[in-house]
C-alpha cells in the first residue's frame, strides 16, 4: 500500500518559479499549476529523488514566500519507513542585489530520500485574464441557442519553460501577505560570561558515495528503473512503460502506425492521464514527417456505450485538439467510425476497452485537404464554432471559488503567454436591442444598444472580462462581462443601433388617498404619487424582435402592472417589448407611492380636506364631528375669501374720499366754484356712505369667522383619530 507523508522542514521553503538548479533528479520537475485572478500562483513538483541534496533557484524577491508555503510530501512509505527531516540553507544575506537575482536553496533530506517526492509553494505570479466570445443565432431562428466559449489567457513570467504542465485556473482572491522571515530578529539578552569548548563535528553535510547502477541496453534507464531493461526505450512518467520502445512510429510514407492505442474510459471523450504520454509520441512522429500534409483522426467506441457516432467523433476531436496544442502543423480531419470497426468481439469488457480508441492514417500524400473551387471556409456560427473542444476537463467549486483543470497538459516557454479554451458550449441566448442610456456613450439617451442576452444554466461560473460578439458569420461588436454566476443572466451591448429612435417621457401626479390620524388639531394625511413614463419606439427596418428598456425605478415608487418586466431589481426593471421593422410602438410604465404628512387642521384646505375623507373610512360619530368641523371649516374659507376683496374695496373708498377732500380744499377760496364744490360734496357724501356700508359688512365677516373660529376649535377639541 502506498503512502505519503508531509516531512518536517527545519526551515519553510521557498516559492519558485524558476528552474531547478541542481540535483540528483531530472525528473523532479515542475508538474502542477494552480494560477489564481488576484496574481497568486501555487506550484506543485513531483519526481524520484535519489539521493539527499536538493538546489533550488529562485528569484530573491521569491524567497520569503517560499519560506512560509513550501511543503514537501514524501510518497510510496512503507509501514516501516522512516521519512526524511529535510532542512534547508538559505542563501547568504546580501548575496543578491536586487530582488529579480537568483538566490540559491539547498535541501538536505536525512535521511537520503530514494522515492518520489513532491514539493509544493505558493508564489506571486501573473494572474490569468478571462475573454469570451457569443456566437448569436441566426435571426428567426426558433430556438433561441447561442454559443458561448470562454478562453483564459495565461502567462509565465518565471526563468523556467513549463513542459507538459497540469494547469488548473482559479477564482477568488485567496488572502497572501509579503513577509521578511529572513531577516534575524535579535532580543536583548543578559550576557552570560564565560567561554566555553565544545567538540568539532561536521561543518557541512557529508555526502554518502553512490554507484549509478547497470544499463543493459543502454537507452538511458537504468535496470532497477527499467520496465523493459533489454530492450532500448526511453524514459516514460508512466511505470509500466519507463524504458520501453516507443509506442508510435512512422513505417512508411503514408501510413503511421500506433503500437499502442489511446484508450478511453467507458462513455468518456476525455483523454485520461495514462494516455498523455502516447500523445505526446504521435505528435512527436507527426512532426517528423513533415511530406505527410494530412491525417485523418479516427475515432471508435465499443457496441456497449450509448450514441457511439457521437461519442467517437467526440474523441477524435479530444485527440485532434492535444495535437493541435503540441504544435501539430499537419492538417488533421476527424472521422467517426461509432461501433462500426472493432479490433476485438464486443462480448467482453477487455475487448470492449480495446474498441474505445482513436486512430490515424494519411488519406492523401504530399497534398493537403484546401477549399476547392465553389467551396467558402465556414462561416462563424454556433453549429460550426460547437465543434471546438473545450479545454477544462472538470469545473469544481472549492473554498468559494471555481477551480478550471485544463484537459491537456500545458507546454508554455518562459516569458510567454497562450491562449486556452476553458468552456465551449451551447447557452440560451439571442440578439437584443437594449435602451439604457449611459453616460460613456452619448448617442444611447435617444438610440438602443445591440446586446447579446445569455443565460448561465450551467452550474460554471464565469468571471469578468472582454466578449467579442458574432453574429452573422462575422464580428459585430465587443462587451464587457461581469461576473455571472449559475442561475443568472446578463444583456451584454456591444454596438449602437442608429436606426432605431427611444424618446422618454414622465409626469409625475399627486392625489389625496385619506386620513390617517388626528391629534391635538394636528391631521395626519396620506397622499398618492403617480409617476408615468411613456417610451415611444420607432423602430429601424432590420432589428431584433426584442427590445429591452431598462426603466430606473423611482426611490420608494412600486410598478403598476409593469408590463413583460423580467430581471426585477430594486433599483431597475427590464421591460420587455416585441418589434416589427418600422412599426412604431409605445411603451407605458406606471408607478405610484404613498406618502403621510402633517397639517394643523384649522389650516386645511376644505376642499382638499374633503378628498381626505372620502377615502377614509370612519366611526359614524367621528364621520359627523369631522362633517361639522368641514362645514365650519368652509363657513370661515367663505368668510376669509369675502373679506379680502371688500377690505380692498374699503380701501380704494377711503383714498377717494381724501383725493376729493383735496379737491374741496382747492376751490375753497373759488367764488365761482359753487357748483363744482357742490358736486363733489355730493360725491364725497356718497363715498363717505359707500364705505361705511362695506365697514359694516366687513365687520359682520370678522364677526362670522370669529364664530366659525370658536366653533371649530371646540368641535376640534379633544377630537382623536387612532392612526389607521
Amino acid at each position: 500500500m502506498k503512502h505519503a507523508f508531509l516531512a518536517a522542514l527545519s526551515l519553510a521553503l521557498t516559492a519558485c518559479a524558476g528552474p531547478l538548479a541542481k540535483g540528483p533528479s531530472p525528473d523532479l520537475r515542475l508538474r502542477h499549476v494552480v494560477l489564481y485572478q488576484n496574481g497568486l500562483g501555487y506550484f506543485e513538483r513531483t519526481g524520484v529523488m535519489a539521493g539527499e541534496r536538493l538546489s533550488l533557484r529562485f528569484r530573491e524577491r521569491e524567497v520569503d514566500d517560499v519560506l512560509k508555503s513550501m511543503v514537501v510530501v514524501e510518497q510510496n512509505l512503507g509501514p516501516n519507513d522512516t521519512p526524511s527531516t529535510v532542512s534547508a540553507l538559505l542563501p547568504r544575506s546580501g548575496q543578491a542585489s536586487g530582488p529579480e537575482d537568483p538566490a540559491e536553496v539547498e535541501l538536505v533530506f536525512s535521511p537520503a530520500a530514494r522515492r518520489p517526492v513532491s514539493i509544493a509553494y505558493a508564489v506571486p505570479t501573473a494572474a490569468w485574464k478571462a475573454t469570451y466570445r457569443v456566437i448569436l443565432p441566426a435571426k428567426g431562428q426558433k430556438e433561441k441557442r447561442a454559443l458561448l466559449q470562454a478562453w483564459a489567457l495565461i502567462s509565465n513570467i518565471g526563468d523556467e519553460d513549463w513542459s507538459e504542465v497540469n494547469v488548473t485556473l482559479a477564482t477568488g482572491a485567496p488572502l497572501s501577505y509579503a513577509s521578511n522571515l529572513r531577516t534575524p530578529a535579535m532580543l536583548d539578552r543578559p550576557e552570560l560570561k564565560g567561554v566555553y569548548d565544545g567538540e568539532g563535528g561536521a561543518l557541512a553535510p557529508v555526502l554518502a558515495e553512490s554507484s549509478p547502477g547497470p544499463d543493459a541496453d543502454r537507452d538511458g534507464v537504468l535496470d532497477h528503473e527499467d520496465t523493459c531493461p533489454r530492450e532500448p526505450g526511453s524514459a516514460s512518467p508512466l511505470p509500466d512503460h519507463h524504458g520501453c520502445p516507443k509506442s508510435v512510429r512512422a513505417i512508411s510514407s503514408s501510413e503511421i502506425q500506433i503500437l499502442r492505442a489511446v484508450p478511453f474510459d467507458k462513455g468518456s471523450d476525455v483523454i485520461p492521464p495514462r494516455a498523455r504520454p502516447l500523445i505526446e509520441e504521435i505528435a512527436r512522429t507527426l512532426k517528423g514527417v513533415p511530406h505527410i500534409r494530412a491525417f485523418e483522426v479516427e475515432g471508435h467506441a465499443s457496441a456497449d456505450e450509448a450514441g457511439a457516432a457521437d461519442l467517437a467523433a467526440r474523441r477524435a476531436a479530444a485527440v485532434r485538439a492535444a495535437l493541435l496544442q503540441l504544435g501539430v502543423t499537419t492538417e488533421l480531419v476527424t472521422r467517426s467510425h461509432g461501433a462500426e470497426a472493432p479490433l476485438a468481439a464486443n462480448d467482453i469488457e477487455e475487448n470492449r476497452q480495446r474498441n474505445r480508441r482513436v486512430s490515424l492514417r494519411a488519406p492523401d500524400v504530399g497534398q493537403a485537404h484546401a477549399p476547392g473551387p465553389g467551396r467558402e471556409a465556414p462561416v462563424v456560427t454556433p453549429e460550426a464554432m460547437a465543434k471546438v473542444p473545450e479545454g477544462a476537463a472538470s469545473v469544481d467549486a472549492v473554498a468559494g471559488a471555481f477551480r478550471y483543470a485544463i484537459a491537456n497538459p500545458v507546454t508554455l516557454p518562459k516569458k510567454s503567454s497562450a491562449l486556452i479554451t476553458l468552456i465551449n458550449r451551447p447557452v440560451a441566448g439571442e440578439d437584443v436591442l437594449l435602451f439604457r442610456p449611459d453616460p460613456a456613450a452619448p448617442a444611447s439617451a435617444t438610440h438602443p444598444f445591440r446586446a447579446a442576452q445569455i443565460e448561465n444554466r450551467s452550474a460554471l461560473g464565469l468571471q469578468p472580462g472582454s466578449v467579442s460578439i458574432f453574429s452573422g458569420g462575422t464580428f459585430v461588436g465587443e462587451g464587457v462581462l461581469t461576473r455571472l454566476l449559475p442561475g443568472q443572466s446578463a444583456t451584454i451591448p456591444y454596438a449602437i443601433d442608429s436606426s432605431t429612435e427611444v424618446r422618454a417621457t414622465s409626469m409625475t401626479t399627486e392625489v389625496p388617498v385619506r386620513v390617517v390620524s388626528l391629534s391635538r388639531g394636528a391631521l395626519r394625511v396620506e397622499d398618492r404619487y403617480r409617476r408615468v413614463t411613456v417610451y415611444e419606439v420607432r423602430p429601424g427596418r432590420d432589428v431584433p424582435e426584442t427590445l429591452l428598456i431598462r426603466h430606473a425605478r423611482a426611490t420608494g415608487f412600486e410598478p403598476l402592472g409593469l408590463p413583460g418586466c423580467t430581471d426585477a431589481t430594486p433599483h431597475a426593471c427590464l421591460v420587455e417589448k416585441k418589434l416589427a421593422p418600422g412599426a412604431p410602438q409605445k411603451v407605458v410604465v406606471e408607478e405610484t407611492r404613498l406618502s403621510q404628512r402633517e397639517i394643523p387642521l384649522v389650516q386645511a384646505d376644505s376642499e382638499r380636506l374633503s378628498l381626505y375623507l372620502k377615502g377614509s373610512s370612519l366611526p359614524t360619530e367621528l364621520r359627523a364631528r369631522l362633517d361639522r368641523a368641514l362645514a365650519l371649516r368652509r363657513a370661515l374659507d367663505a368668510a376669509n375669501d369675502e373679506l379680502d376683496p371688500l377690505r380692498r374695496r374699503r380701501a380704494e373708498l377711503i383714498d377717494r374720499a381724501a383725493e376729493l377732500r383735496e379737491s374741496l380744499r382747492t376751490i375753497e377760496r373759488t367764488p365761482q366754484a359753487g357748483k363744482l364744490r357742490q358736486t363733489l360734496l355730493d360725491r364725497l357724501a356718497e363715498v363717505a356712505r359707500q364705505s361705511e356700508e362695506i365697514g359694516a359688512k366687513i365687520t359682520q365677516r370678522v364677526e362670522d369667522a370669529a364664530m366659525a373660529r370658536a366653533e371649530l376649535d371646540e368641535t376640534l377639541r379633544d377630537l382623536v383619530i387612532e392612526g389607521r
